[in-house]
């Protein structure tokens, strides 16, 4: 039967358990003579990441590591998901270990999501407890399995005089699929992806956008020969896939951008999208109900704002449409009547800003009033320092204030921060009863918007930030 076409996955076994300094390309040579194999032009040999861990000493003991204060919230936070899905929950010195290869956390669920200092997203950082002998002992990823790969190629090319590529492997889980695959943390002469953009395809079609992820197929149809138990077989041999010979490859095409992602760090991309799109919506709502529970679930993330002394001095007022809320509006526009008149505004003026205060105040589904309860600001015997007080516990509710806002946007709701409520404290504290400590501080108008709100101009960067001068004349 001809072998055109077709591809050999060989597993090789006899591979002895590896120890840090041994000479993984001797070990490949050992194994390729014991099963009476030799290297051909065009071979790839797919490696295990834990032989070259091993042999680089990338172990580490548990016993050794002291976790810190961050490794502990994080087990906290992720023990009783863990033991909610039913699976082991993670030694805190394990997530100390992890903490250490990670240059970030995506995600802190049942398990723990991270970004490599190679830039790989996997779970646990790629730090493995299987196939690692000794007590207390894991394996971490290589620092460089790019590097590791070309030392191997190289030293396999002198010895059997072929061009032949070195991918090293990896087990990862994927987004929305369940089980690992295999996939490549490291390469050498072969690149990472086949881009296959300009192509024709059976029908005569120009391809678009079809770019290959070669050497993952590969690490994945070698992971089916080495298996992730007792198979013991970390070296696999794959012969008859064409591919180009690149003598300068490198894994780091392979990872895709982080702007370009829609999948990693999805979370931190959404907040700053709400961020920037967040508008002060002044138009007239869509006229549907907005559920008092949805308020309910912003304000109980508006509380988690910073506060001085963490006093926590904001208090929230939902009003729904009803008699209390007309009669407010109502009293507060005949005193911004009078107001008017008194600044002796003209009458056209006067009428246009009464009208437009009631359809904002009293025609949005619902009005949320905040306060300031001044009861926790602490007391001082001068005048300044009560002042400076006040204005802490005025700096604490505008954080929830901002807090509030950001999470009406993340239910899809419109909102605008009035400050009406401050040139009618007493009356409002009067119609609505409120505690003597209490001072009304800001309106929010909540609904579902009808339109887009047009961004408004920002200054620049450069024009926001002052530069401060040192004694010698320099900027710091």
């Amino acid at each position: 039967m001809s072998l055109e076409n077709q591809i050999q996955v060989i597993g090789l076994k006899s591979i002895p358990l590896i120890k840090e300094g041994d000479d993984i390309s001797q070990v490949i040579t050992d194994a390729l003579e014991k099963h009476k194999l030799t290297l051909e032009n065009g071979d790839i040999i797919v490696i295990a990441q834990s032989l070259i861990s091993k042999s680089n000493g990338r172990i580490r003991n548990l016993s050794d590591i002291k976790p810190s204060g961050r490794a502990l919230e994080l087990y906290e936070t992720i023990n009783p998901k863990a033991k909610n899905q039913g699976i082991p929950t993670k030694d805190p010195r394990l997530i100390q270990a992890i903490l250490d290869e990670s240059k970030d956390i995506i995600r802190a669920e049942h398990v723990l999501i991270t970004e490599t200092k190679h830039g790989f997203i996997c779970a646990d950082a790629g730090i493995d407890k299987s196939n690692i002998e000794g007590e207390g002992n894991v394996t971490l990823l290589p620092k460089n399995p790019d590097e590791d790969a070309e030392t191997i190629r190289k030293v396999l090319k002198s010895k059997f005089n072929k061009d032949i590529a070195i991918i090293i492997s990896d087990s990862f889980g994927r987004a929305f699929r369940i089980g690992a695959v295999g996939v490549a943390v490291g390469v050498s002469g072969i690149d990472p992806i086949l881009d296959k953009r300009g192509e024709k395809d059976l029908f005569g079609y120009e391809l678009q956008s079809t770019i290959m992820g070669q050497v993952d197929s590969l690490a994945s149809a070698a992971q089916l020969v080495m298996g992730e138990a007792d198979e013991g077989i970390p070296v696999v041999l794959i012969r008859g896939y064409n591919f180009e010979l690149n003598e300068n490859a490198t894994i780091k095409p392979i990872i895709r951008k982080k702007e370009l992602d829609l999948f990693v760090d999805s979370e931190r991309i959404k907040l700053t999208k709400i961020l920037r799109n967040r508008r002060s919506y002044k138009f007239q709502f869509e006229n549907k109900k907005v559920d008092k529970n949805l308020i309910e679930e912003c304000i109980e993330l508006a509380r988690w704002a910073p506060s001085a002394h963490n006093g926590q001095f904001w208090r929230y007022c939902i009003m729904e449409k009803d008699i209390l809320r007309e009669k407010l509006i109502n009293k507060m526009n005949e005193k911004l009547k009078k107001d008017l008149q008194d600044d002796r505004k003209s009458n056209d003026f006067i009428e246009s800003k009464i009208n437009k205060t009631r359809t904002n105040f009293f025609e949005a589904p619902i009005l949320v009033l905040l306060c300031l309860d001044t009861i926790d600001l602490e007391k001082y015997p001068d005048r300044e320092r009560t002042q400076n007080e006040f204005i802490l516990g005025v700096q604490s509710i505008s954080c929830s204030a901002i807090y509030f806002l950001l999470a009406l946007e993340m239910k899809n709701l419109a909102a605008c921060w009035y400050c009406a409520p401050l040139f009618a404290k007493d009356l409002i504290k009067e119609i609505l009863q409120l505690p003597e400590s209490y001072i009304p501080m800001a309106f929010f108008t909540v609904g579902y918007p009808l339109k887009v709100v047009k961004a408004p101009l920002r200054r620049e960067l450069k024009n926001i930030i002052y530069e401060i001068k040192t004694n010698s004349g320099q900027k710091s």
